[in-house]
């Protein structure tokens, strides 16, 4: 555990974002284990709570009041959530955080490795061109019980390039990762989105590139259940909510005119649409279905979908035309 008798002058180097609601189950694992962490430098635990009401927000206290130096909480008198604000980490806990770094961990998420924090920053430490590093995961039900043990496919424990970053390629869960704390703004595009992390990491992708620490970090844990906000989501609900970010990161895109990126934001849409409607509902897959299964699902009907393809191969090549002579 960090030395608490370095007081609260010492500026921290990283900051632990972490949201809550409704998390009492979950809360205190949550901060116990982020409190282990073992590290050289002094880390601080921003929490922003959402106008809990089933006593996350008294744990909170408890813990804040222990930990004054670390734990730096804000408590919402009213959900924003529900009153419909987006990018509620953006607004609320990135701008309080003074690290050199920031991790994320949810309030119903936790942190199994006690040298994870420490070996991330190390790492962007001495490597100036990531702006990230990311490692797998567990996902694990209300009880703790190991749900999947590693559902991250094999081509995603990799490396990831600035152009992988921007342009979406998914990387993992917010849990595993920590990255620099360059963007001191965000666009209003960002708080149109229910998906604010495919945003975050694109954006952050124009600062350097992703680094894959799977095999030096302990998987993190995962939680789903029916109180969290993407668990609640159904699947046939997940495809407009990723449809819709993928809108707004295209119109950030061509707002501030980078047009390829803008465009292939746009072909990320019409994707997304063309495997739905050849029957693999991508959402539902959640990204981790492997790719044999999607070309073989894609080729037992793309005879019945090819006209539809093409006219929205047309439509694309039409709206691409328009957008170039705009």
């Amino acid at each position: 555990m960090v030395d608490l008798a370095k007081g609260q002058d010492n500026i921290p180097l990283a900051s632990i974002s972490c949201m809550t609601y409704n998390h009492a189950p979950f809360v205190k694992q949550c901060l116990d284990h982020l409190l282990a962490q073992k590290t050289n430098f002094p880390f601080e635990i921003v929490i922003h709570d959402d106008a809990s009401t089933d006593g996350t927000k008294e744990i909170v206290e408890e813990y804040a009041s222990k930990y004054p130096d670390i734990i730096f909480p804000y408590y919402q008198n009213e959900n924003q959530y529900s009153k419909g604000l987006r990018g509620l980490p953006s607004r609320y806990n990135y701008p309080r955080c003074r690290g050199r770094y920031i991790a994320i961990c949810e309030g119903d998420d936790y942190w199994p490795d006690q040298l994870k924090l420490q070996r991330q920053v190390d790492f962007l430490e001495s490597h100036e061109n990531f702006v990230l590093t990311f490692h797998d995961f567990r996902v694990v039900d209300e009880k703790n019980q190991i749900i999947v043990a590693s559902p991250l496919p094999k081509r995603y424990q990799r490396d990831a390039s600035s152009e992988d970053l921007i342009l979406g390629r998914f990387l993992t869960m917010t849990v595993t990762l920590c990255f620099r704390n360059v963007i001191k703004e965000f666009p209003p595009e960002k708080y149109k989105v229910t998906n604010g992390d495919t945003f975050l990491i694109s954006m952050l992708g124009h600062y350097g590139k992703g680094k894959w620490m799977g095999d030096v970090i302990e998987k993190a844990m995962y939680r789903s259940h029916h109180g969290g906000v993407w668990s609640m989501v159904g699947s046939d609900d997940k495809l407009p909510v990723r449809v819709n970010t993928f809108y707004w990161l295209y119109s950030y895109y061509n707002r501030i005119g980078k047009k390829a990126y803008a465009l292939k934001w746009y072909g990320q849409i019409l994707y997304a649409v063309m495997m739905f409607e050849s029957g693999i509902n991508v959402a539902k897959n959640d990204h981790y279905t492997d790719g044999p299964y999607a070309r073989s699902a894609l080729s037992r009907n793309i005879l019945q979908k090819t006209l539809h393809w093409w006219k929205l191969l047309c439509r694309k090549i039409l709206f691409k035309i328009a957008l170039w002579l705009k």
